[in-house]
């Protein structure tokens, strides 16, 4: 007597258009969690807090920021202005005019300022990597 031995696959749930739109939407928003990071992790390294804060600490447009970080190769500048609207639109930095940026509270905890013993600040998470 033979016996039918054949495997049945597993039923999947069905998912609705909107339960994947919302997975998508979901993806996405882990995805640019991921660029945020990055990129306040290089305006960091390139020191982007403190020379707005060595500006006056209110406001700074992009050619003082140039002045101020010269170690930035004029043909770099176009993609930083790119990281800086990312960061601008996910509310890290503020931008009150075009191209003018300010710092919001979570950057001015990133301001480095010599003090007693030296470098303060909270820029120690800018030496971790991803």
């Amino acid at each position: 007597m033979a016996q039918n031995h054949s495997i049945t696959p597993p039923v999947m749930p069905t998912t609705t258009s909107s339960e994947l739109l919302q997975a998508q939407a979901e993806l996405w928003c882990h995805s640019f969690a991921y660029l945020r990071s990055m990129a306040l992790q290089s305006v960091i390294k390139i020191g982007i807090p403190t020379a707005i804060h060595r500006r006056g600490g209110a406001a700074a447009a992009c050619s003082n920021l140039q002045l101020a970080l010269p170690a930035v190769p004029p043909s770099k500048w176009p993609c930083l202005l790119r990281l800086m609207k990312l960061l601008v639109v996910s509310g890290m930095f503020r931008e009150d005019e075009a191209g003018v940026y300010c710092l919001t509270p979570v950057p001015r905890l990133l301001v480095e300022e010599e003090g007693v013993g030296g470098s303060q600040s909270q820029t120690c998470l800018s030496q971790f990597t991803v």
